[in-house]
């Protein structure tokens, strides 16, 4: 009976260990405007942005008007272990009509006719100061 009670509290721990914690395993990114958008999160593990170029290696992702999407850190260890290797992350906000006409278009021209809506450059403090929430557009640009 012991034994039992033993592997049961080993298993109980297992599985409490493996579920992170909501606010560090995912973003939370919310499209409050009028229109459909698409973002593009970029982690560069090398150095720092200067720029808020398009990366024409890293896809876009569609968010419809008035509703979010969840975005998974890149492992199990959750966002905080990501921001180790990266002190910010890079978010790109464009319309989705203008990035849908031009997307399998070269870089260049990506770069010249999709207009940056927003850029957010989130750090880890920015990430637990807004609970893990990014807002677009951001309060004060409705």
């Amino acid at each position: 009976m012991k034994i039992i009670k033993i592997l049961a509290l080993c298993l109980l721990s297992c599985l409490l260990w493996a579920c992170p914690e909501r606010s560090e395993a995912y973003i939370t990114l919310v499209n409050k405007s009028d229109q459909n958008i698409v973002y593009q999160e970029y982690r560069d593990f090398g150095h720092t942005f200067s720029d808020a170029l398009f990366q024409c290696s890293v896809g876009a992702v569609e968010i419809q008007k008035r509703t979010s999407v969840v975005i998974e850190s890149l492992d199990y260890a959750g966002w905080k272990a990501d921001f180790n290797y990266t002190p910010c992350i890079q978010f790109l906000i464009m319309d989705e009509q203008t990035y849908s006409r031009y997307m399998f278009e070269p870089c260049d021209t990506i770069r010249k006719y999709v207009p940056i809506l927003h850029r957010y450059r989130v750090s880890l403090e920015d990430m637990e100061q807004a609970n893990w929430t990014i807002v677009y557009p951001p309060e004060g640009e409705n």
